[in-house]
């Protein structure tokens, strides 16, 4: 027994900790009661609480429902009760186990086994008494040490009083009390040829485990008993105790030492060690503490058994979304009356899917740049599996036309609900989708848990973060850590990218860095250009400042009968841009308005939706928007996939990579500063021949690396393999 040291009340006056005190209180006096009472107390209060609607009840129920289905229903009802009895009891036991005298205990058990122990003890090893989280645990802890003068091992309960009253009246029948994270202290302690007290079958996470089967079902199993025995060389002795019925009192059984353990095999070791766990439940299934979340943590593609806990994150996420839902509905339906598109409407609200009874591939591509990206693997994965359904989502109209135009016929084309709770869990029970597939960075909280929940395996395709997104607001980066938790694997563009995922939370073991699969482009047919009868300049994807910081560098050049076409990255932008570009010149001509070139014109707007690349296909070279102003860039590989030189500007920072990989093949130049950009915009219309070589060298950089649509298949039939891809 360990030297005891006196309670520390003080600590513990607080009101916060009156009701405890009172619990306590209650407990302390119940433990001079006699055995026959004691367990009538726990009956009944175990029948009442078998009646309130706990969420005990619902776990213990799932449970037996998964751990005996050979029992009718009836009969899991009725093992249900009896569970939830033996756990009331188990308050009444804990108070005995506590404040019971040793006379009284000697009186109120029997022991099996015990030269097991004395033997085990004689070797001078250390010994680790492997037991189970029956509903006797506490007792048992107990009885057993009127025999050893052992450690114990356990987990700091979230009451401060309570684990205080705990910890004080263990230490009083034990040597030592050590937190089961302090695997150091345990080995040492073994090593000493000391015996500890373990119990290894609760659902501690993915971390230290292995799916071995317990009771039939895959749980999340600790592989650390047999690290134990391995790096302490200890004896490892089955341990039981339970219940005799009427009032009996306890039997403690100990069994024959573990032979051949470890076998250096986790998932091996981890299943004995559940098959032990199990002998004792099969004693008595009532008494065993069901009502724990044993099959907590899930193999990835199976569903949540139980109701999880909402996160507080989650929680003041969706009031937030709840509070801005008029605008998000105001804007939604302006969006839908825009482009007159109904659907648009409905599905962003959560309604109008069609129920599929077949299990789909889900890919969510939030615009017309993803929708493209994408194409050369969807079309790769029809290619392989023609059987397979698709099902692709965007959150853009413009995204939405572009997929309509481009996809296969067999590819079901959608729009992705709103981030809402209710509206996210209703798309994926309309699809059941099997796998679902997100490209680039739309992280949206609450879908990654409504996919956690469903058992859909979510995986990130050419995974990219920008700065804006790794630098934002603490409150914001915490939820995309919790995102990040429930994804099934990233495959990342770039050594950086797979980093920033490291770092919202993604373990390292679920990052693969594949490449961009935007260089997959050229798989496509050559696009058919867009001609005038005078040679044109792009301005291609322009944002906000960008269009009037181009065209006065182009206008005060020497322009040989060319001319600007500008084609913005945000249409709806037009009236804003010409604006701007008016105070400059007034011979601009708009696309939308079939305004006709005329040869005095200076500036033609293309504010037309997914005809970039035949813009980009008939330029003379390209000068890509997003970098000028500073907003990370836009995608400069289209430029490369069509044989054309790219002038860039200094804030790539979502296009880092790329724009290195351009900068040393020579395929394109950054513009640091506007005087750079009008040298340069003058230097290549006064000589052909050089945007013509660096178009050259992109079209044999975008060459070298086109299958890299493949290479994401491959990965993915890797962590697929049921899709057949």
């Amino acid at each position: 027994m360990s030297q005891q040291t006196p309670f520390p009340f003080m600590d513990y006056l607080g009101p916060r900790y009156w009701p405890t005190w009172l619990g306590l209180g209650f407990l302390r006096l119940s433990s001079t009661l006699p055995l026959p009472v004691l367990r009538l107390m726990g009956n009944v209060l175990g029948t009442l609480v078998y009646h309130l609607p706990l969420s005990q009840r619902r776990i213990a129920a799932i449970n037996i429902r998964l751990c005996f289905p050979e029992l009718t229903a009836s009969q899991q009802r009725q093992r249900t009760r009896a569970c939830l009895r033996a756990v009331t009891i188990t308050l009444f036991e804990s108070a005995l186990a506590w404040w019971g005298s040793h006379e009284r205990l000697q009186k109120l058990h029997r022991i099996e086994g015990l030269e097991y122990l004395r033997a085990a003890q004689k070797t001078g090893k250390g010994i680790l008494l492997l037991g189970g989280h029956y509903s006797t645990l506490e007792l048992g802890g107990r009885l057993i040490s009127l025999y050893v003068n052992g450690i114990g091992i356990y987990k700091p309960a979230h009451n401060e009083l309570f684990e205080a009253v705990m910890a004080h009246s263990r230490r009083k029948n034990f040597a030592d009390l050590i937190p089961s994270k302090n695997m150091r202290k345990i080995i040492h302690t073994l090593k000493q040829g000391k015996t500890c007290w373990y119990a290894p079958d609760q659902d501690f996470g993915r971390q230290g485990t292995v799916f071995a089967p317990f009771m039939g079902v895959p749980a999340a199993s600790l592989t650390i008993t047999a690290r134990l025995a391995q790096l302490s060389g200890a004896i490892v002795l089955p341990f039981f105790s339970r219940r005799l019925p009427g009032n009996q009192g306890y039997v403690i059984s100990l069994q024959a030492p573990l032979d051949n353990f470890p076998t250096g095999d986790d998932l091996a070791d981890a299943s004995r060690v559940n098959q032990i766990i199990e002998e004792g439940i099969r004693w008595a299934p009532e008494q065993y503490l069901w009502v724990h979340r044993r099959f907590k943590t899930r193999p990835f593609g199976e569903p949540q058994l139980y109701p999880l806990r909402r996160d507080k994150r989650l929680k003041r996420y969706s009031r937030l979304l709840f509070a801005l839902s008029l605008p998000a509905m105001a804007y939604t339906s302006w969006m839908a009356w825009r482009f007159k598109d109904r659907r648009y409407l409905l599905q962003r609200l959560g309604l109008s899917y069609n129920a599929r009874s077949e299990q789909s591939v889900w890919v969510h591509a939030a615009s017309v740049g993803e929708v493209n990206a994408v194409l050369p693997l969807l079309k790769l994965m029809l290619e392989e599996n023609p059987a397979l359904s698709i099902y692709l989502t965007t959150s853009t109209p413009s995204g939405q036309i572009a997929a309509r135009a481009k996809m296969p016929a067999a590819v079901n084309c959608n729009y992705l609900p709103l981030d809402w709770w209710r509206a996210v869990t209703h798309f994926l029970h309309s699809i059941k989708p099997a796998a679902a597939l997100i490209v680039e960075t739309e992280i949206w909280p609450n879908l990654y848990e409504a996919c956690f929940q469903a058992g859909v395996p979510l995986t990130i395709i050419n995974g990219r973060l920008s700065s804006r997104t790794l630098n934002t607001r603490p409150w914001i980066r915490s939820l995309y850590c919790k995102a990040m938790e429930n994804t099934y694997a990233v495959l990342a563009r770039s050594e950086e990218d797979a980093a920033g995922f490291a770092s919202l939370s993604v373990p390292e073991e679920r990052i693969k860095i594949i490449g961009n699969i935007k260089f997959s482009g050229t798989a496509e047919k050559s696009v058919p250009p867009i001609t005038f009868e005078r040679p044109y300049v792009l301005a291609a994807s322009t944002r906000e400042t960008e269009e009037i910081y181009i065209a006065r560098q182009w206008l005060t050049q020497n322009k040989d009968h060319c001319f600007l076409v500008i084609v913005p990255r945000h249409p709806a932008r037009l009236n804003e841009i010409l604006r701007d570009l008016s105070s400059l010149t007034s011979h601009i001509v708009v696309r939308s308005k079939n305004e006709t070139l005329n040869p005095e014109t200076e500036i033609y707007i293309a504010d037309t939706f997914g005809e970039l690349p035949t813009f980009i296909a008939g330029a003379e070279f390209v000068i890509m928007g997003g970098a000028f102003a500073e907003k990370g860039g836009q995608n400069i590989l289209e430029v490369a996939q069509q044989g054309k030189a790219v002038i860039f500007g200094p804030h790539m920072e979502n296009f880092h990579d790329e724009a290195q990989l351009f900068l040393q093949q020579r395929a394109g130049v950054c513009a640091e500063s506007k005087d750079e950009l009008g040298r340069l915009i003058q230097e290549w219309l006064n000589d052909k021949e050089k945007p013509r070589q660096f178009g050259k060298h992109g079209l044999t950089l975008s060459r070298e690396n086109n299958a890299m649509a493949q290479r994401y298949l491959q990965e993915l039939g890797t962590l697929y393999p049921k899709l057949k891809l």
